[in-house]
């Protein structure tokens, strides 16, 4: 019974994540039109800028803590709360410890990392403090499955930083607007920190707790190379094309980023559910109903990239418009590499449980030096457009890296990788085959209904064997 029921909060949290964050992210993806009108395009090349530093910074500033909780919710049974309090309380002092040192150097680092104005690189550390501790808190609540209090959370921080970023652009920021979306959003994170942090430390006292340190240490600071690899991996092209080719590339780049990070929301709300389910038939050595459920997951998953590769160039011009339009160009590489970004968490799953965390570093590592390579020699040469081939390019090495490190540490595969391959190859190819229809919008919305009408007579043929699918899966959880 206890198994069945694990089973069915990993069923329900997988779709309130889901759903909720589609609804919670689409409020922002609605709000991108608006921001694109308010903004120039030089301008939201700075937010998407100092968004990617921020980013990076949040891995520095939470050291990575937040990747402990679920090993620590099987090897601290009773004692979570007092685990999450003590090591929350790590993670202030670190942040305090970066803060001092981005007030003392500035200007140095201002003029480093092309920032327009010093005080940017403190506001950097105040909203990674806050991203560090709503993504430390989110973790907690989906250890037990409780996504409703992580999408209450998210839709507050959602609704207050668009309703505050517009207000700062028209009112007190009109002549910096980029400084008017940047507060927009740094706020409601500073005070959601500070909130999630008040609630840890009345649920357990915070305490210095070296036990608990070490453990929360040794799998996470492994992990800190591979987030940043990982965020390199994600942000470093954004960096680079305004760095060397100017903020108006950056923010059509970034504008068209936007629309990949559609794919990446669905798929990460997803893995947010399947990870605590996962670990659990892990523990039981429960592979059959990992591979039975992975090859389902794998196809949903991989359905829906398909139907985003064939309406993402209308989504370009329909959120950003005609300023925005040469972004289309370079939507469907994008969300070809997000497609292959969700891949890569299923091989990563199986070294997150063996808390294999350096190899996971070193996989994550090789792919972003891979990235900063392509870029510094393609980006000069062909522009922007030419930063989503590379992307491509990194992420498929990425899910190869871990495909192979996740088999070693194992000792063989876990997940059903004929059943993978396929599904990669199929995406790949319809996403290069969609490539020459980018302005033929018609052809695509025709395969898209086409496809539509094929997957309802699919599901009603076999609807027998799919309820009979979803019972085995129920009982196997």
């Amino acid at each position: 019974m206890a198994k069945d029921s694990s089973g069915k909060k990993a069923v329900q949290a997988g779709l309130g994540y889901t759903i909720g964050n589609v609804f919670v992210k689409g409020l922002s993806f609605l709000a991108i039109p608006i921001f694109a009108r308010l903004l120039s395009v030089a301008d939201y090349g700075v937010y998407s800028t100092f968004s990617s530093y921020v980013s990076i910074m949040t891995i520095v500033v939470g050291l990575a803590l937040h990747s402990a909780i679920k090993n620590a919710k099987l090897d601290y049974k009773g004692r979570l709360n007092p685990f999450c309090s003590s090591v929350a309380l790590l993670v202030l002092f670190n942040t305090g410890l970066c803060l001092v040192l981005s007030i003392v150097f500035a200007s140095p680092l201002a003029a480093l990392l092309s920032l327009e104005r010093p005080s940017l690189v403190v506001l950097i550390i105040l909203e990674s403090f806050g991203m560090t501790m709503i993504s430390y808190y989110n973790n907690v609540l989906a250890v037990d499955f409780r996504y409703k209090t992580y999408l209450v959370l998210s839709l507050i921080y959602a609704v207050s930083g668009i309703v505050l970023s517009v207000l700062f652009i028209v009112t007190v920021f009109s002549q910096e607007r980029y400084l008017g979306r940047i507060l927009g959003t740094l706020l409601p994170a500073v005070v959601i920190g500070l909130y999630v942090l008040v609630g840890l430390f009345r649920t357990a006292r915070p305490r210095c707790n070296r036990e608990f340190w070490r453990y929360a240490l040794k799998i996470s600071l492994p992990i800190v190379p591979h987030g940043l690899s990982q965020l390199l991996l994600a942000q470093f092209d954004r960096i680079m094309i305004k760095t060397t080719i100017g903020s108006e590339q950056a923010g059509l780049y970034g504008f068209a980023y936007h629309v990949g990070t559609i794919f990446q929301v669905i798929s990460n709300s997803l893995d947010t559910a399947w990870l605590p389910w996962f670990f659990e038939r892990m523990e039981e050595k429960n592979y059959s109903a990992i591979r039975k459920a992975g090859r389902a997951y794998t196809a949903l998953v991989s359905l829906g990239a398909i139907a985003l590769l064939l309406i993402c160039p209308e989504l370009i011009t329909i959120m950003g418009g005609a300023k925005y339009a040469p972004s289309r160009y370079v939507a469907i590489p994008i969300v070809l590499a997000m497609f292959y970004a969700f891949l890569y968490t299923l091989p990563s799953a199986v070294e997150y449980y063996y808390k294999k965390t350096m190899l996971i570093a070193i996989g994550t590592l090789s792919a972003a030096v891979l990235n900063i390579v392509l870029n510094a020699y393609f980006i000069p040469r062909y522009g922007y457009i030419a930063a989503a081939y590379t992307t491509i390019v990194c992420y498929v090495a990425y899910y190869g890296a871990h495909v192979f490190l996740s088999r070693r540490v194992h000792g063989g595969f876990v997940y059903d990788m004929g059943n993978q391959m396929l599904w990669a190859g199929g995406v790949t190819a319809f996403a290069f085959g969609c490539l020459p229809l980018v302005d033929w919008m018609w052809i695509r919305m025709g395969i898209l209904a086409a496809g539509l009408v094929v997957g309802v007579v699919c599901a009603i043929h076999w609807r027998a064997r799919l309820l009979e699918f979803l019972g085995a899966f129920r009982k196997k959880a």
